[in-house]
């Protein structure tokens, strides 16, 4: 059999296992630095297409593999493959290290952070670097914007910025407080209603759920690396402009059907499901009442590996 045949499905099996045993607990990696790595695809995917025999294609693939397995394994804020953990059921964990039979017992930290609210700041921008870990934006609060977290990546750090009606909010990792045993990150958070907001999303390695459909959305910017988004949109504002740069994620969007919603997809090796739209020309889907819908919802996907299904509700 050709290497060409061979050679993604290979790759796209071993990502699909190391998935499932790190949800198993069998073997355990942090995927906080390791999706920084999501490059080396676009390596192994230039591999694919040198005019060069199969046999070294595959050595060159092999090679890739390993180096890229002794770098992750030699980086600070990861552990070998063997390295697991789990839960004792009361508030702390306990790690387990084959190496040096070492334990360690740490305690969950929790934080909460708020922005009050500002009856001047019409719209909003949220700048969320995600990291790893768990996280959902839905349900709204009486404040601008509330933040709770628990789990042992460390604190998170908020920042503001007024802009002529404009409220600017940042969150992002505390430099030097991401815990080297990395268990859990849990993280919620909710918008006031009343302004218009633009999202700004760095999303790492994280699973991330969205439901902004009370929300008036006027952009959303996720750049992803090995992530997993559920994003639910509304019809609340009459233009909503989303934009998906991503490595090897999984993303699943819901767009109301009175909306009209265009798509744009400038990628490759990726598994589509647009329900309910026509294709057009130049890689554009659109629903059929695009020209008609009480709103308009456009959206641009770049993604290299990826799984991206919209539904329409």
């Amino acid at each position: 059999m050709k290497y060409k045949h061979l050679f993604w499905g290979i790759i796209l099996i071993a990502v699909g296992l190391l998935f499932i045993l790190a949800n198993f607990g069998v073997i355990h990696f942090n995927w906080f630095s390791f999706w920084r790595l999501w490059p080396v695809i676009l390596i192994l995917w230039g591999i694919s297409v040198l005019p060069m025999r199969d046999l070294f294609k595959f050595i060159s693939l092999i090679a890739v593999v390993l180096i890229t397995f002794l770098v992750i394994n030699r980086l600070p804020d990861t552990k070998p493959w063997f390295w697991k953990w789990h839960h004792d059921g009361s508030n702390f964990h306990f790690d387990f290290d084959e190496d040096d039979n070492d334990t360690t017992a740490y305690y969950h930290k929790d934080q909460n952070l708020t922005v009050p609210f500002d009856s001047l700041s019409t719209k909003g921008k949220l700048i969320l670097e995600a990291a790893a870990g768990n996280f959902k934006i839905d349900s709204s609060t009486s404040d601008y914007l509330s933040f709770s977290k628990t789990g042992d990546i460390g604190n998170y750090e908020l920042t503001t910025d007024n802009r002529t009606g404009t409220k600017e909010v940042s969150l992002k990792m505390q430099d030097g407080t991401t815990h080297r045993k990395m268990n859990t990150n849990q993280v919620n958070i909710r918008l006031n209603e009343k302004p218009s907001w633009n999202l700004d999303l760095d999303i790492g390695a994280a699973a991330m759920t969205m439901d902004l459909s009370k929300y008036k959305i006027d952009t959303v910017e996720i750049d992803a690396g090995a992530a997993s988004v559920e994003m639910t949109l509304g019809k609340l504002n009459p233009k909503t402009v989303v934009t998906v740069s991503a490595g090897a994620s999984s993303f699943t969007l819901r767009v109301p059907k009175e909306a009209g919603c265009q798509v744009r997809s400038e990628s490759f090796l990726v598994s589509k499901d647009f329900e309910g739209f026509v294709k057009k020309a130049d890689r554009t889907y659109e629903t059929p009442n695009w020209y008609s819908g009480k709103s308009r919802i456009y959206i641009t996907v770049e993604t290299a590996i990826s799984s991206i299904k919209i539904e329409r509700y």
